[in-house]
């Protein structure tokens, strides 16, 4: 990612925001870390897994965070900024952030595509807003399992069983694994740096000025208002997505134990993953709750759908 903007994201983005974007950065981090060390040991490549492992997941955590962002729309409102202001069909002036709009813009060919985004999304989360990946498919099993792990962990500090908290995280471990290949950890980077950069457009508070926008929140409701697009639930894509990278950055902590029967407990009363299961649930229920009657709110929570998909989420939301 160009400079200007790294240094314009880690001055102006919201404390939430930030903190969000940074744990899933450290969870990349991480990754990288293990995959040089593999590299300098000249471990040779191993076919694929059954089961994903530690690096894949923390990569995918990293993902399911961007997803929820991108159905905040924190990507297309920044493309969108950019285009009209180059267009002209955006007046006014954006003063100093006028070299990060040039950037961003001049970027834009080394950057994922909304398209390529959205079905990358898709293809790991069952998030059907837009193409799907038709070697890969649609992860529809994705948001059920990760249901019933948060079920199973909640249940299991009241005294329930650590068994299904195993066998529901063993599911979820699968079905990621099934989903994701070695260029999931490169989409994840890449796809991060697009957001901090969007960040670092939206929330300058010259480009806020020029939207009337107190908050970067505000700059995308505004954008969004300009093209005509319905209002989003933002802060609660953003509660949910930190929520759920949690959740798949615990399952990358204890993948290596889910099949250690005679272990410790994987989780205890005190553990912030339990806190983490509860918001997951909370937030998605939001977003169930305000989606329209129809086939349509049996899909994904919070994204359009391609087609009517069978979900316990919209019973679960009554």
């Amino acid at each position: 990612m160009n400079a200007r903007l790294v240094a314009a994201f880690g001055a102006t983005a919201p404390l939430a925001l930030r903190r969000a974007l940074e744990d899933a950065g450290a969870l990349l981090l991480s990754c990288e870390m293990q995959a040089g060390l593999f590299a300098e040991l000249g471990l040779p490549d191993l076919p694929p897994a059954n089961r994903a492992d530690a690096m894949q997941l923390r990569a995918a955590a990293s993902l399911y965070l961007a997803s929820t962002l991108e159905a905040a729309g924190v990507i297309q409102a920044a493309d969108d900024v950019v285009r009209l202001l180059r267009s002209g069909a955006l007046r006014g002036d954006p003063g100093a952030a006028a070299p990060l709009v040039e950037a961003f813009w001049d970027d834009r060919h080394q950057r994922a595509s909304e398209p390529e985004r959205l079905a990358l999304f898709d293809r790991l989360f069952g998030a059907p807003a837009g193409p799907q990946d038709l070697a890969a498919g649609s992860n529809q099993e994705f948001e059920e399992l990760l249901l019933d792990l948060c079920d199973a962990l909640m249940k299991a500090v009241e005294g329930g069983s650590q068994a299904r908290v195993r066998a529901a995280a063993l599911s979820l471990a699968d079905n990621l694994a099934g989903a994701a290949d070695g260029i999931v950890q490169v989409l994840a980077g890449e796809i991060l740096a697009s957001l901090s950069a969007a960040v670092a457009i939206l929330n300058h508070e010259d480009l806020r000025t020029m939207l009337r926008a107190r908050t970067m929140w505000e700059a995308v409701a505004e954008v969004d208002r300009k093209l005509r697009r319905p209002p989003r639930p933002m802060l609660v894509h953003l509660r949910r997505g930190r929520a759920g990278m949690a959740l798949l950055a615990w399952l990358a902590d204890q993948v290596e134990r889910l099949e250690d029967l005679g272990g410790s407990p994987l989780v205890a009363k005190d553990d912030l993953v339990v806190d983490a299961a509860i918001d997951w649930i909370d937030e998605t229920l939001s977003l169930v709750r305000a989606a329209p009657e129809g086939p349509a709110a049996a899909s994904a929570p919070g994204t359009p759908s391609r087609a009517p998909v069978p979900s316990g989420w919209h019973e679960l939301g009554r």
